[in-house]
């Protein structure tokens, strides 16, 4: 697998300055990158791919935005729209990604919902509906896959791992050809084992998000903002990462992504140097067993 970061603790400085971001990664260590179309847009490919080029980092993919779980149950054909745009953005590119959030009704309210809650629209906590939604974004997958080439992965937040994980085993069950841009930090904080998910499901990941968490006796009872201020410099958590990265090395092949994510709380540069320092030195063990 190849190891990268995530721009997203950059803000709107990924389209500011994009060179900055991008060589402040390299210098962290990171083989590759993950951008957010949110900052930076889908309307400049040469000059992402010029700053990508000198600095010898890949674009492992690109996040999708707009995309909405009721979309994809009720309007599959706007979800389509904002998926293609992206696609045909990075089409064209070595490594083609594209991260898909499921964006849930009234964002704000969700953040202090505790994690049990999940997303506050009833249609979400239907089976039947999760059913036909899964099955509505699996024909988007699988068109988007045939027209541009381009794989588009699901990047869970809690809210899928509400009602026993009611809608991720939704996406696992019905839709095939989506694949998981696993959140490893938000499915662990919501009870489900990272490494026991990728063991259930073997070729549905190429493409994982790795974030590391201190561990509470009751986490199904904070909110979502207080589990997404809470995560901690990787490797310095109850994330077990030998154990995760032993698992991830027999689910991933060499043109795999793990990007580390860093998002909200003290993090800086620093935190990336370490996380991938950190990171580099597992896999190079992993290497070194594996002979």
């Amino acid at each position: 697998m190849k190891l990268g970061a995530h721009c997203v603790l950059y803000g709107a400085e990924i389209a500011s300055d994009t060179e900055a971001v991008i060589k402040r990664l390299a210098d962290s260590g990171a083989e590759g990158c993950e951008l957010g179309e949110r900052f930076f847009g889908v309307e400049d490919r040469e000059k992402l791919t010029a700053v990508l080029d000198k600095y010898h980092v890949a674009l492992a993919g690109m996040h999708a935005n707009n995309v909405k779980l009721l979309d994809l149950l009720h309007d599959p054909g706007t979800a389509r729209t904002a998926m293609e745009k992206v696609a045909r953005f990075v089409s064209v590119l070595p490594d083609k990604n594209i991260i898909v959030t499921g964006g849930v009704p009234d964002m704000e309210q969700l953040k202090t919902c505790t994690l049990a809650k999940g997303v506050p629209h009833k249609d979400l906590h239907d089976p039947e509906n999760v059913r036909i939604m899964a099955e509505n974004f699996n024909a988007i997958a699988g068109d988007i896959y045939k027209e541009y080439g381009v794989r588009v992965n699901y990047h869970n937040h809690s809210w899928e791992f509400a009602d026993d994980g009611l809608i991720w085993f939704a996406l696992a069950d019905y839709a095939p050809e989506v694949h998981f841009a696993l959140d490893t930090g938000w499915a662990a904080v919501s009870g489900f084992d990272p490494a026991e998910l990728l063991k259930q499901y073997p070729g549905r990941f190429h493409y994982v998000h790795l974030r590391d968490y201190k561990k509470s006796d009751n986490p199904m009872a904070l909110n979502f903002n207080e589990v997404h201020a809470g995560y901690v410099d990787l490797g310095t958590g109850d994330m077990d990462y030998p154990r995760l990265m032993r698992q991830l090395n027999q689910n991933l092949d060499e043109n795999d992504w793990a990007i580390v994510e860093y998002e909200l709380g003290n993090f800086d540069q620093s935190s990336y140097q370490k996380a991938l320092s950190y990171l580099h030195g597992i896999r190079d063990m992993l290497q070194t067993e594996g002979r």
